[in-house]
């Protein structure tokens, strides 16, 4: 994919360009609720806002069809919602943001995945874990990776994800399309 002319200078300009991306992120503090992350709701703004601005100066932009946004808590949908109307962006307003369940059996151009983990015991949570033909596979997160037409990109924290065997693959296969 080509970076649209105008965004050589966006923060996220070496992202825009590929087709999967982690853009790590920092725990919320001990004391703050664990089922959300101010930290990551802010990349996932400023993540939607460059996609907006790459897919409306490309091939067009549709709240219906180019941009998802997964995360599983009802906190953290709230919490990104809220960071979307900060943008001043009317179409980012209409970008479904919700749990990965509720994803299942829609697609989107972009995906942006938010897994809001800031404790290693949400990790039961997070995931779905099955072992089919003798390989461990986390069942939400495919669901998850497979709504992404072209591109996906994830937000999280790689210290907890990484305790995680399933997610520290994906970590390091991710490490290996930079």
């Amino acid at each position: 994919m080509n970076l649209a002319e105008g965004l050589e200078d966006s923060e996220f300009a070496d992202i825009l360009v590929r087709r999967v991306a982690f853009l790590p992120s920092e725990p919320e503090p001990a004391l703050q609720s664990s089922k959300v992350n101010h930290a990551e709701a802010r990349i996932v703004a400023r993540l939607a806002v460059a996609v907006y601005h790459q897919y409306d100066r490309t091939s067009g932009f549709c709240p219906l069809s180019t941009l998802g946004i997964i995360t599983p808590y009802r906190s953290q949908i709230a919490l990104i919602r809220k960071e979307l109307a900060a943008t001043g962006i009317p179409q980012l307003n209409d970008v479904l943001v919700d749990t990965v369940e509720r994803f299942q059996g829609s697609e989107r151009d972009v995906i942006i995945y938010s897994f809001c983990v800031n404790r290693a015991s949400q990790l039961k949570f997070l995931a779905n874990m099955t072992e089919e033909n003798g390989v461990l596979i986390d069942r939400k997160l495919n669901v998850a990776l497979t709504r992404a037409r072209r591109q996906m990109f994830m937000t999280g924290v790689p210290q907890l994800l990484g305790q995680n065997p399933v997610y520290a693959d994906l970590l390091d296969e991710i490490q290996g399309f930079l």
